[in-house]
């Protein structure tokens, strides 16, 4: 909440979605009530229903998602300056534990690699269209900048801004999305093609084979 405190608020409609919480969460928000625009507490299904509540409240014209252990950094102010095309989802620079995550992504990138959510500003009108699906309950996000990569409606645009900072410690960096990882392979093939779902192949049989001649006989 300090974090946003320090940003450009007048531009920021900040919506809370909580899932309950039973630990000192809802204190730390009615402490800072001044500055939420819309504050919903319940049971949910995970991190991406509340992404999906969250969405029908939004009344501005872009969307950035963060966690409750993220963090915005200074680019975030440059990149709201960048915001100019309706039809454009705008993506920056991340920190991931210290390591800085940047430069612009293409289809083979994108099949190996996520572009995290925080870091990502959605036009409104992406939510129009598609929501995250439950099915994924870790990596819906990366099944959304897929399904967006390669709609004709959207575009994708890299700005080196350094947006945000991604915690850790969240769920997704600590359980694995085991109905990603059994579909991953044909989300590739059916969203990119044979080219890259050849490429992301042939990298993840690479990667077991090196795996096995590592392992003690």
């Amino acid at each position: 909440m300090e974090n946003i405190r320090k940003q450009n608020t007048e531009q920021i409609q900040l919506i809370i979605i909580d899932g309950a919480s039973k630990d000192q969460t809802l204190k730390i928000i009615r402490e800072n009530d001044s500055m939420i625009d819309f504050f919903l507490s319940e049971p949910d299904k995970g991190v991406y229903d509340a992404m999906n509540k969250g969405i029908k409240y939004a009344k501005g014209d872009w969307v950035l998602f963060l966690g409750a252990d993220d963090l915005l950094e200074q680019g975030f102010n440059h990149m709201l300056k960048e915001l100019k095309s309706p039809n454009t989802i705008y993506y920056g620079m991340v920190d991931v534990g210290g390591t800085i995550y940047k430069d612009a992504y293409s289809d083979y990138r994108l099949s190996k690699l996520n572009i995290c959510h925080q870091t990502i500003l959605y036009p409104i009108t992406v939510f129009n269209k598609y929501k995250y699906d439950l099915n994924f309950p870790i990596f819906a996000d990366w099944v959304l900048n897929i399904q967006c990569w390669t709609d004709a409606c959207f575009k994708f645009e890299y700005k080196p801004h350094l947006v945000s900072k991604f915690g850790i410690e969240g769920i997704s960096s600590t359980v694995t999305d085991v109905a990603f990882e059994q579909q991953r392979s044909s989300i590739i093939f059916k969203y990119f093609g044979l080219v890259t779902w050849l490429r992301f192949n042939f990298r993840m049989l690479k990667q077991k084979l090196f795996q096995t001649s590592r392992k003690p006989n």
